[in-house]
């Protein structure tokens, strides 16, 4: 199995963490801004969002939920393979990245925020996100990050607002718009979710960071083939820049490549956590790829991106960023 720890997960964000994002809310349906009433949110306009009990904030827009997300099935199926350590030197990478970007004393467009946001779209359980958040606690900052996790599955939305003290769930849809004011984030991560490009920079401070992990041509083999799991695009990582270059511009790319055996159990559930569980059937796969320890490789590309100043259109390669 591969090593590093697995984050913890705090005993439930309580109000706090809601608290302290009511402030970078913005209305979903008006885009005015919001204040907390009792257990809603409001804002100017009348519009009121309500927190669910389980500790999260639902922020649809006037379309709705269009797409229901991942099941409980597939989210308990996440929740046991990550928390196997299978995923860990991810984090290691995430959290690494996160702790360069906000290092004091650098000078950088980071250095300013004593309590730094870090938003992670599609954050599914926060597994990344609370790594990262737990990376920066205590990191020459006080008061550590606030980190911010929409989500549109609400089963998903449960458990991440249970995952640290210090992570505010949000349900949204990131293909409508993250329910955020303009400049009021300093780091996007995205880890095998969507991406609405336009979004994370109107989001992000001037210069801001964003991250992207994203599969590597191996990821998951010969457990893919072996599980008839949903194959990844070939060119994924080759159209990231390109998918990107109209508010970002590029920057290191980290890999994570491990090959490691997982136990029969676990390489069933990271067969039907993803994509690929809507069309798994759990009892077909487990006999399909029988009782023995598998091997699988976790290849991931993590792509880190400065975003562009505002009205200032993509440099030539080899050009400088102006700041």
């Amino acid at each position: 199995m591969s090593g590093g720890p697995t984050p913890p997960a705090g005993p439930g964000p309580g109000p706090g963490a809601l608290e302290r994002v009511v402030p970078l809310l913005r209305c979903p349906v008006c885009g005015q801004g919001m204040q907390a009433v009792d257990r809603a949110v409001v804002c100017a306009a009348g519009h009121s969002f309500d927190r669910a009990r389980q500790g999260h904030l639902s922020l649809f827009g006037p379309r709705g939920r269009r797409f229901p997300g991942d099941g409980a099935a597939q989210v308990a199926a996440r929740d046991l393979v990550l928390g196997s350590g299978l995923f860990d030197p991810l984090v290691a990478i995430l959290a690494g990245v996160a702790r360069e970007v906000f290092a004091p004393g650098t000078g950088g467009v980071h250095a300013g925020p004593a309590r730094p946001v870090v938003l992670e779209p599609g954050a599914g359980t926060g597994f990344y996100l609370a790594g990262v958040v737990d990376a920066l606690a205590g990191a020459g900052r006080p008061a550590g990050a606030l980190g911010v996790g929409t989500e549109i599955s609400t089963a998903a939305a449960r458990r991440l607002a249970r995952v640290h003290d210090d992570v505010a769930a949000l349900v949204a849809d990131t293909w409508d718009g993250l329910p955020l004011a303009d400049d009021c984030v300093d780091l996007v991560q995205v880890v095998f979710a969507p991406r609405n490009p336009a979004e994370f920079a109107r989001v992000l401070r001037p210069g801001g960071t964003l991250v992207v992990a994203v599969p590597g041509p191996g990821h998951l083999e010969p457990l893919r083939s072996a599980g008839g799991m949903l194959e990844p695009a070939p060119d994924k990582s080759d159209r990231l820049d390109a998918d990107l270059a109209d508010h970002f511009r590029p920057g290191e790319v980290r890999t994570v490549d491990v090959l490691t055996e997982v136990p029969a159990p676990v390489a069933v559930d990271l067969a039907l956590m993803g994509p690929s569980g809507v069309h798994l059937d759990r009892s077909g796969l487990e006999a399909r790829l029988g009782p023995q320890d598998r091997p699988v490789r976790i290849h991931v590309e993590v792509h880190t991106y400065r975003a562009l100043p505002a009205g200032r259109p993509p440099p030539r390669p080899g050009e400088p960023l102006q700041q």
